[in-house]
């Protein structure tokens, strides 16, 4: 990140990365190789790195400083809501964290939270330089703090380190940040980023960068629900603005703020309008690929005497606490088991009155592996249907039922669907263990067509029949048997 005036190095930029790369021949490489295999599991990586938790593998003597020790260490979010990229690409956001700390400490480990904001600019660089090599620096950028961040902030221990910040396609890509990029929710006060020079051998994206800018252009791939800066186009209807009181049109210029930022709440929810009536916001949106569009209510303040007090005492808070609580109803499955109100084309949904009794059930996914379902057999469920769709690439969706224990055990059902079409699926296995309560081919029904709606299937047939279907607003299919469902018309 940008410094003050620094110290002046002996070495130069370039000579410092030959020199660490050098010094660290051997871990770079198994380093880098982490780093790989996080972009290509999308950030979720299934081994820990092959070093001691709490170290790193690149930490040593600074080489500006003689009171300085230097090490690196990673961080990474999901890049794919910060900004507008071909949809193929799901990108991952890696930190690079170049952090400084003081001689008297043996390695990073030991020092814990006390960094030095001592790395030069120079120095900091490469540091990163060395890790990422000539192919991934050259896509690599800097992360420049706020101009006006607060001393209380500069205090922290997170503002002490220089971070850089690399955008990895699956396959190991590098990649430019687009121009509708959100620095600022990379990390904590940042304001923008210094794109760091391509090597003078890089001819093409030099090219690239002096033609077009450090940054990636995304007019013509830019999602069309999108506005240019890259937020949720939000349609505004109901009552005028200058009908409100200050404090409901500050809460709601705060609500359309931050329900426009791509994946505040989920990545699967996408905002398309906001209804201001009667003391309340109605917010209209979609969900996944389900085809129907959803609605959430939100009681709106009328003055500061409304706010229930800190934390939640501002427009802002109120607004940002909103979104909060739908992220975390909405990502334990809200559609599914909130209370639902069709009303035309919308399923208005809110919070239901909580049973705290514990379910004796639970439905999960089945894990697709090699092995795919075998614990299901051995507890006499018949597996071969969702199996043989698996081998032939049209399974949708297998679930699992089991006792509710810390255990998850022992299995007592299960259900699948395969996909006929890109919007038709077949639910063509429903099946529990026999004394198994028939609560649970309800829920096992219920589960698995919620499933298929959010994928994106709009028709759902299956040759069972029964309440727990006809429930769901499935109807008889006369001439072949069997119920089908028009998600669009669901309850």
């Amino acid at each position: 990140m940008s410094r003050p005036a620094e110290r002046r190095p002996e070495l130069d930029r370039a000579a410092m990365t030959d020199v660490l790369a050098e010094l660290f021949s051997e871990q770079i490489p198994v380093y880098r190789k982490v780093l790989a295999n996080i972009a290509a599991e999308r950030g979720l990586p299934r081994t820990d790195p092959p070093w001691p938790n709490g170290t790193s593998p690149i930490d040593g003597p600074s080489l500006t400083d003689p009171d300085l020790r230097v090490a690196i260490v990673h961080s990474f979010q999901g890049a794919g809501d910060l900004g507008s990229f071909r949809t193929s690409l799901d990108p991952v956001c890696l930190r690079i964290h170049v952090q400084g700390y003081s001689s008297q400490f043996p390695d990073r480990h030991s020092a814990r939270s006390n960094l030095l904001d001592e790395v030069s600019e120079a120095e900091g660089e490469a540091w990163a330089r060395a890790l990422l090599g000539k192919y991934w620096s050259d896509y690599a950028y800097e992360l420049s703090w706020h101009r006006h961040v607060s001393d209380r902030v500069r205090a922290r221990m997170w503002d002490k380190q220089r971070i850089y910040v690399l955008l990895l396609a699956p396959n190991g890509t590098p990649l430019l940040a687009p121009d509708t990029f959100a620095w600022s929710r990379v990390w904590h006060a940042i304001e923008h980023a210094r794109k760091l020079d391509p090597d003078p051998s890089s001819n093409e994206l030099l090219s690239c960068i002096e033609r077009f800018g450090p940054y990636a252009v995304t007019a013509g791939i830019r999602d069309p629900n999108t506005e240019p800066d890259g937020g949720w186009r939000v349609e505004m209807t109901g009552e005028s603005l200058e009908a409100l009181t200050e404090t409901a049109r500050e809460t709601l210029r705060h609500l359309r703020n931050q329900v426009r930022v791509r994946g505040v709440v989920d990545s699967a929810f996408r905002p398309v309008r906001i209804h201001v009536q009667d003391h309340s916001v109605v917010v209209y949106f979609h969900w996944a690929k389900n085809p129907n569009t959803f609605a959430l209510l939100v009681p709106m303040p009328q003055s500061p005497g409304d706010f229930r007090g800190p934390p939640v005492d501002t427009p802002r808070r109120y607004a940002s606490e909103a979104l909060f609580r739908w992220q975390e109803d909405l990502r334990t499955g809200l559609l599914v088991w909130g209370t639902r109100t069709r009303i035309g084309k919308t399923i208005h949904v809110s919070t239901p009155r909580m049973d705290h009794e514990r379910c004796e059930f639970g439905i999960g996914p089945v894990p697709m592996h090699e092995k795919s379902g075998v614990w299901l057999a051995d507890a006499g469920l018949s597996i071969e249907t969702p199996r043989a769709s698996m081998d032939s690439g049209t399974l949708a969706a297998w679930i699992q039922a089991y006792v509710n224990n810390k255990y998850a055990k022992p299995f007592v059902g299960h259900a699948a669907a395969r996909w006929l079409d890109q919007t038709t699926a077949c639910i063509d296995v429903l099946e529990v263990v026999q004394g198994t309560e028939s609560v649970v081919t309800g829920q096992l029904a219920h589960i698995i067509t919620h499933t298929l709606a959010n994928m994106g299937a709009r028709l759902i047939g299956t040759p069972f029949d029964g309440e727990s279907f006809a429930g769901l607003g499935y109807e008889q299919r006369p001439t072949i048997g069997g119920m089908q469902l028009d998600v669009t018309t669901m309850p």
